[in-house]
């Protein structure tokens, strides 16, 4: 890059920077507002920390969105009212997929409180993966924008949970009950699945809106995308890095993780789903 390049480049990186700095501090503010009005109790538990922390990194990814897409840098007064739109949906829509995967767990979230450390790092890892979504698409500079992104977030929840129940339904062993009895082996293979799954879908449904056929095929591809993460499991996974007997269902991995609860092997499922998902969205 030449210097006059990066004479222009930097004012602009630091005018984004400053407004992306300003939306996390208002979206934090507005978190504990919001928290204040639900009456949501004081986060003390260790457990209850994972969450908020959980929280905390999806604000921070959201700023980073509205920063970038939600200004055109003609109008200050425009550009931070589209910041102001986006921002107030993507907290809500934040809140309400939160509010909605805590029923789905069953009794994970009240644990996670009590300072059960596998719920909790079950149900941070689905918070984290809700904040991904979130940030993936909540950022525009319409309303049109805003109905789209809208529709696109809560296809991509549903996508997020058909496909974690999916492949929970697969292991020999219940999660649910594995990560209450503090499995935290189970809880961290639940965990980046999940993640992993949530990155996967933001990086399919990425993107402009081009049309319903388009968006159609980006959907299809985000199910072929996470589907791609099954024999990741049994066969990089249990073969090739824990040499065990490949396998199509069951095998080494659910026993070492089941049975035996080896945290090491969960964190070694956990992060090669995770670096699968990434290397995937590096290559497509």
């Amino acid at each position: 890059m030449h210097e006059h390049d990066r004479a222009r480049t930097l004012p602009r990186m630091l005018v984004t920077l400053a407004f992306g700095i300003g939306a996390v501090v208002v979206l934090l503010v507005l978190d504990l507002l919001l928290r204040a009005l639900v009456h949501r109790p004081a986060e003390l538990t260790p457990g209850a920390r994972m969450l908020q922390a959980a929280r905390v990194f999806g604000l921070f990814l959201l700023g980073g969105t509205l920063a970038t897409g939600c200004r055109r840098g003609e109008d200050l007064v425009t550009d931070l009212m589209w910041m102001a739109v986006f921002g107030v949906a993507g907290l809500l829509a934040l809140e309400v997929a939160i509010g909605v995967g805590m029923r789905m767990t069953a009794g994970l979230a009240d644990a996670a409180r009590a300072g059960n450390l596998a719920a909790a790092t079950a149900v941070a890892a689905h918070t984290l993966a809700i904040g991904i979504l979130v940030a993936n698409v909540f950022g525009g500079t319409s309303w049109h924008e805003l109905g789209l992104a809208a529709a696109s977030f809560a296809i991509g929840q549903v996508t997020l949970l058909l496909l974690v129940w999916l492949f929970r339904w697969l292991t020999t062993y219940d999660d649910r009950e594995q990560m209450l009895a503090g499995n935290v082996a189970a809880a961290l293979s639940h965990g980046g699945l999940t993640v992993a799954l949530a990155l996967l879908i933001a990086h399919a449904t990425d993107g402009e809106y081009q049309g319903p056929l388009p968006a159609l095929r980006d959907y299809g591809i985000a199910l072929a995308e996470g589907l791609v993460v099954y024999p990741v499991r049994q066969l990089v996974v249990q073969c090739l890095i824990l040499r065990a007997r490949p396998s199509l269902f069951h095998g080494e991995l659910d026993r070492a993780i089941g049975d035996r609860r080896d945290v090491g092997v969960g964190a070694l499922e956990a992060a090669t789903y995770i670096a699968a998902a990434l290397f995937v969205r590096s290559l497509l």
